[in-house]
């Protein structure tokens, strides 16, 4: 065994091993290239195992040429798995010490994904941040006895089914490669999936997000269009199979009734669990969203059956317990039934936009759908293929077939199938409620309401007709919130049910969370609820692996937080330039500043964010609209930082913060004027996108503290080297060169997310949540626009050779006797280079200047 570096997963598990009065939970590794089964003495003796035997063995150990002698004594060891509590007995023998290597542990997002598909790992979150070591080796003389499947998730990655649970075998080359961390704008590094997720957040609105739909997703939305019905009240849709894949589809019974039996031995010992799951399951029955099989039709139908488990979400006000039922199941050589259907294309909005929107109006309302997927019907061909197992009497041996009659959560399709249906009813609609369609077609994220007005008197009638859109299609409207007192009345007085639980700053409890983001609905404010965070935070460990875990849970896809989070940020980059391993402890200058961020996390409590970005004013008050972009660089990191600016009508002039973006500089270094270059893309990029998100017309600006850069931008881009050209290109694509300005280092807001600051300091920030204070000033208090050239940028032009004919032969030296890279000032650069000169003039004896450089001198270097 050996400490992994690449990716690679042992067959491991999470086990009880039961002794004589209490129990144990170690790691078990399976080795069936070992002849024998060992448990670590310590293990053993603490648990008062019996002692059945001994045996005296010749142990060879990887690279010895001599076999070691040792007697070792048997003892007999029970086994529970952890989930469902089977047990097994087994004999293995006694040893000190199994290895000295930890094991590597699936990531956490890698169990969750196998908890969805109904394959649960038995590692937990702590998991991740613990050097595990085994205490059981299980070998070739119980391993298949123990092992029952396998199912392949990839070439190179195996998912094993034991009688002690699932576990992972193989490389994780392909399932990391796709898991990517952005640096920079290439995403290169390989890290866990949440970080991913973290990146992909980080990157909206400064990368395209448009879905390129192609012929076979155009045919799937015509398909679903000349398909879809309106049956008793609701929708009926038909599963969007892949063309020959259905005939292809096994019935996976026995995979499923296997999963079944180990999810009643769970209930047997977790009586609650059986309860809630009873109340939930006839709920379906009453309700119509499930029905049982006859005898007939489970003999003659073609069918799919599904395994089904419970998620239990104690953060949830309502809906605490969630049966999820994996379409991803499937028996050895067989398909899945998600293989065999179609995603759909995504019909949602972006995230982004939504957030941007969600501050736009002076009345903001929240709804979600209850049960949404369960509201649809599915086609009476499509049901056999939606069965499952269900006992209602745990001390009888009778089975009971279900099957579903509306779409369920598990299947790929289900979020496009919605969304397809959502779409359909509201262009169905749109001319008798033209505005609230239009408005209802941009709003929803899955099942989630999100949306708006400038007043309250049209916020109640978009509220209004929005119930009665959606009772139309059989959906109902629910845990309505708005952060206007009167909205609630006028809500309760024409019988709109109102959310009413502990969910503000005010009176504690779970925040009220809107697309990812703590709201406030009585004070109208966003804030970071970080007490999660910091239990996490508790009960780790200085490690790489978990700083990644830590930066994976941050959500601020607008980048409220940017330059709190750009410090995080650098630390991991300096962990990837020091060559880290995932788990050994950080050098202590790393640990130190990773300390110093944990400390100040807290104080992320202070943050308080005015969702509406137009201050106490409507719209309708307002004559003008800016957005204007800053951008900076430092040879740390570089970013942008955007502010809406409005005008009304008696003068008074409003600026607030509107989103950011940050990145760190490469590994490989770039000269500062190419990082200040990034950043002016960045700034180039994110207000393209948020000038799609607004709702009303706003001239563009854009300000950075580089002479050098706004030379490069007000020029001609085919006169630069290929990097500039390239960026340069995009920038004069999505902006004007004129918007384009100096402004002072020191009022350049984008500064800040370029080194980073404690978060009590950001709370305070004016710069950051307002910008310069000269923006709040008529145009003519602001930085003159004047762009000198500037001689740097010259180092950016492309060469052009010509053949020239010389009868003198002239050696260049490419060697530089100094490193330019560390320069971004020309006029630094000459002195050096004519001080230089001097000194080889001296050392050869020629007549040599002292005093000031001269204009001849610096010409002439």
């Amino acid at each position: 065994m050996v400490n992994d570096k690449k990716g690679v997963l042992l067959q491991c598990v999470k086990v009880d091993i039961v002794g004589n009065k209490i129990s144990d939970c170690v790691y078990a590794l399976y080795d069936n290239g070992s002849e024998r089964t060992f448990l670590r003495k310590g293990i053993s003796e603490k648990l008062g195992l019996r002692v059945v035997g001994s045996e005296k063995l010749n142990i060879y150990s990887f690279g010895a040429r001599k076999p070691r002698s040792q007697v070792c004594r048997k003892v007999e060891v029970k086994l529970r798995n952890i989930l469902d509590g089977r047990e097994v007995v087994i004999e293995a023998l006694e040893i000190e010490e199994i290895s000295r290597a930890s094991i590597r542990v699936p990531d956490w997002d890698v169990c969750v994904e196998m908890e969805k598909r109904g394959l649960a790992l038995t590692f937990d979150v702590e998991d991740l941040s613990r050097n595990c070591q085994i205490s059981l080796l299980v070998g070739a003389d119980y391993y298949w006895d123990l092992v029952k499947g396998f199912q392949r998730l990839n070439s190179s990655l195996v998912a094993v089914e034991t009688v002690l649970g699932w576990s992972l075998q193989g490389r994780c080359d392909e399932l990391t490669e796709s898991i990517l961390v952005n640096f920079v704008i290439s995403e290169r590094e390989l890290v866990s999936a949440e970080v991913r997720r973290f990146w992909e957040l980080e990157s909206l609105g400064i990368r395209g997000d448009g879905i390129d739909t192609g012929l076979n997703e155009q045919d799937i939305l015509k398909e679903f269009d000349e398909s879809i019905q309106f049956v008793d009240n609701r929708y009926c849709v038909k599963l969007p199979w892949k063309e020959g894949m259905q005939e292809k589809l096994g019935t996976n019974r026995q995979v499923a009734l296997r999963r079944f039996n180990g999810l009643v031995e769970r209930f047997k010992r977790d009586p609650e669990l059986y309860r809630e799951y009873v109340e939930v399951i006839n709920g379906y029955l009453e309700e119509g969203i499930v029905e049982r099989c006859t005898s007939e039709r489970l003999a003659d139908e073609s069918s799919f059956y599904l395994p089904h488990h419970a998620v239990v979400r104690d953060d949830k006000v309502s809906s605490r317990l969630r049966i999820v039922f994996d379409g991803a199941s499937h028996a050895e050589g067989q398909y899945s039934l998600n293989d065999c259907l179609n995603t759909g294309p995504n019909l949602y909005p972006n995230l982004f936009e939504l957030l941007i929107k969600f501050r736009e109006n002076a009345v903001t309302y929240i709804a979600d759908i209850r049960q949404a997927f369960l509201q649809i019907l599915i086609d009476a061909e499509d049901r056999p293929f939606t069965r499952f197992f269900w006992k209602e009497d745990l001390n009888s041996d009778k089975l009971t077939v279900l099957n579903f009659t509306r779409v369920l959560f598990g299947l790929t399709p289900s979020p496009y199938l919605l969304a397809a249906t959502l779409k359909y009813h509201f262009e169905k609609n749109i001319d008798l409620f033209p505005e609230t369609c239009e408005s209802l077609l941009k709003s929803f994220w899955v099942d989630d309401l999100v949306g708006g007005a400038d007043d309250v008197e049209q916020a109640l009638k978009t509220t209004t007709e929005s119930v009665k859109i959606l009772k139309d299609a059989g959906m109902i409207l629910r845990k309505w919130q708005t952060n206007s007192k009167e909205l609630r009345e006028d809500w309760k007085k024409v019988g709109i049910e109102t959310h009413e639980d502990k969910t503000t700053l005010a009176r504690g409890g779970v925040p009220t969370k809107v697309l990812g983001l703590a709201w406030d609905p009585d004070k109208d404010i966003i804030f970071f609820d970080v007490s999660k965070l910091m239990n996490i935070l508790a009960s780790g460990c200085s490690t790489k692996r978990f700083l990644l875990q830590i930066l994976g849970r941050i959500f601020d896809p607008i980048g409220f937080l940017g330059p709190f989070i750009v410090r995080l940020k650098l630390i991991l980059q300096e962990l990837w330039a020091a060559d880290i391993d995932w788990d050994d402890k950080l050098p202590s200058s790393l640990d130190y500043k990773w300390q110093l961020w944990c400390s100040e996390l807290k104080d992320l409590h202070c943050v308080k964010i005015p969702r509406y970005y137009l201050s106490d004013f409507n719209l309708c008050e307002f004559i003008s609209f800016d957005v204007h972009s800053f951008s900076d660089a430092s040879l740390a990191a570089y970013g942008t930082v955007l502010y809406l600016r409005g005008v009304t009508r008696n003068g008074k002039i409003i600026v607030n913060f509107l989103c950011s973006k940050s990145r760190v500089a490469p590994l490989k270094s770039l000269t500062l004027p190419r990082l200040e270059l990034l950043g002016c893309l960045l700034s180039a990029r994110l207000a393209e996108q948020v000038s799609k998100c607004l709702k009303f017309e706003a001239s563009r600006y854009f300000w950075t503290d580089s002479s050098i850069c706004t030379y490069w931008i007000k020029g001609k881009a085919d006169d630069y080297k290929p990097f500039v050209k390239n960026r340069v290109k995009e920038i004069q694509r999505l902006s004007e060169r004129g918007n384009w300005s100096h402004c002072p280092g020191k009022e350049n807001p984008a500064d800040l997310l370029s080194r980073g600051i404690p978060a009590s300091n950001l709370a305070k920030s004016s710069l950051w949540w307002h910008g310069p204070p000269w923006l709040s000033k008529p145009s003519e208090f602001w930085p003159c626009k004047i762009v000198i050239e500037s001689p740097m940028g010259n180092l950016e032009l492309r060469k052009e050779f010509q053949t020239v004919s010389q009868n003198k032969c002239v050696v260049y030296d490419s060697q530089f006797v100094f490193d330019l890279n560390k320069y971004s000032d020309l006029n630094k650069v000459l002195v050096i280079t004519t001080l230089v000169k001097r000194f080889v003039n001296k050392l050869r004896k020629l007549p040599t200047k002292v005093g000031p450089c001269s204009a001849a001198e610096l010409l002439e270097a």
